[in-house]
């Protein structure tokens, strides 16, 4: 055995390396480990969301380790090669023995043969070898499969077989495993996955990946045209902090034109040429802006105001006014905005505008009258982009897995032998054997019942 390992070649070892089942178990746990670290550690998340839970240097650790990047980490990538070239291997070097005993059944219940199979039963019968072949021809063909007929000197060997395809159910199951990895192997180098975030009316064309060299160019632009969110209200139905629902509603344009328009909510991405947007965040782009009418005595409009906190914006023929405050519920009225509304030549006056009583400044008796609509928050929306062209790919292997699934543990080859000899006493010796790849009990059964139909059978 030594001087056998020592004149193997290179090829050989190689081959016998890549056809064993240690490299196989052992790229299955760090693949599982590495999954563990996968699932813990979330994935292509913005690097701001890292900093809640990493210092510093773990994040530069991890970020080195393509930790934060793993299914697309260069060793990741290495770790799914391994494996589907050991698969492949392991599949190449044990199918041919199954397609050969396929192809080439033993057909002939011999001695030898006999002793190996769990179920074997002898009797004899008076009568011709060949009455109780046709007979007993019919009894297996109903049972199992119109069987074979083969002579040998004066003994005559029936042999019928059930669910042969068993026989290559692991296989299938290897082939989708295998495409499965091929597919994921494909969105890993040539897809990507980034994030973008689009303020409110603008749009973006190209998407900074983690990891990559440079933004990825989509070839098209993407545009949110609004960004909505609602909350949830606590007992006295005022908003809260949490977030009910957040959409996008978003515009592809290419060649100047919009293509498609679609409001993305979580969970209904937006796809075009192969591309998924993903709603995954929001934020405020910018402090929130006050929307003030400016009316006349009369209540006809004069201008309509939008400013942010401290910013002066004049009334042209008025004065400036400047928003220095804001309260959510004043005083129980609800929504108000504290400005100081400055003359030309005069003092400044400070006053609340009541968001719920628009006609409220009109105790001030002048020639204008203030009238607050309330706040307007500019939203970013927070995209995860990706593509992955190998995910077809991937399906097909969960359609072969579920295909092979079904044929490893569901079917059942079974095989049945009927060897008819005549014997010294001028009767026929009859004896049947049979075997099955699995579910051998409800094949137990199926046999005593062949047998049974067999042992009543008379000329």
């Amino acid at each position: 055995m030594a001087d056998d390992k020592r004149s193997q070649s290179p090829m050989d070892k190689v081959w016998n390396l890549f056809t064993s089942l240690k490299l196989a178990i052992t790229l299955i746990i760090i693949m599982a480990v590495a999954s563990i670290f996968g699932t813990v550690i979330e994935q292509n998340q913005p690097i701001e969301k890292y900093r809640q839970f990493y210092s510093d240097a773990t994040i530069r650790m991890l970020d080195a380790l393509n930790l934060f990047d793993m299914y697309h980490s260069w060793w990741f990538l290495l770790l799914l090669v391994l494996f589907t070239v050991n698969l492949s291997c392991c599949t190449l070097d044990r199918l041919p023995r199954v397609v050969k005993v396929v192809r080439n059944p033993k057909t002939r219940l011999d001695d030898g043969l006999e002793k190996t199979l769990p179920l074997v039963d002898r009797w004899k019968k008076k009568g011709s070898l060949q009455a109780w072949a046709e007979k007993y021809a019919e009894v297996v063909g109903g049972a199992v499969g119109k069987p074979l007929v083969t002579q040998n000197s004066e003994t005559l060997h029936l042999y019928a077989e059930r669910g042969v395809v068993s026989r290559f159910g692991v296989y299938v199951t290897h082939l989708s495993i295998i495409i499965i990895f091929i597919g994921a192997i494909i969105g890993n180098v040539f897809g990507f996955k980034g994030y973008a975030n689009i303020v409110e009316g603008q749009s973006v064309r190209s998407i900074p990946t983690r990891g990559g060299s440079r933004p990825v160019d989509l070839g098209f632009e993407v545009r949110c045209n609004r960004f909505a969110v609602s909350f949830y209200t606590d007992q006295f139905g005022n908003p809260t902090q949490q977030p009910k629902e957040y959409a996008s509603d978003l515009s592809v344009i290419e060649n100047g034109r919009e293509v498609l328009r679609k409001k993305i909510v979580v969970n209904d991405p937006l796809q075009y040429k192969g591309v998924w947007f993903y709603q995954s965040s929001y934020g405020p782009a910018g402090g929130a802006s006050a929307r003030v009418r400016v009316s006349s005595a009369n209540g006809g409009p004069v201008a309509d105001l939008s400013f942010h906190a401290g910013q002066q914006v004049e009334i042209p023929g008025y004065g400036t006014i400047t928003g220095v405050d804001y309260q959510q519920d004043y005083r129980g009225f609800g929504p108000a905005l504290l400005v100081v509304l400055k003359k030309p030549g005069g003092q400044a006056t400070e006053f609340w505008l009541l968001q719920g009583r628009p006609d409220s400044d009109r105790q001030r008796q002048d020639p204008y009258f203030l009238s607050f609509g309330g706040l307007s928050q500019a939203y970013y929306t927070g995209l995860q982009v990706a593509r992955d062209p190998g995910v077809n790919v991937v399906w097909l292997g969960c359609a072969l897995m579920v295909l092979g699934i079904i044929i490893a543990f569901f079917m059942s080859h079974q095989r049945v032998w009927v060897r008819l000899t005549p014997a010294a006493d001028g009767r026929v010796e009859v004896v049947l054997a049979g075997s099955a790849s699995r579910n051998r009990l409800a094949f137990e059964r199926k046999f005593e019942k062949i047998q049974d139909d067999l042992k009543a059978l008379a000329v």
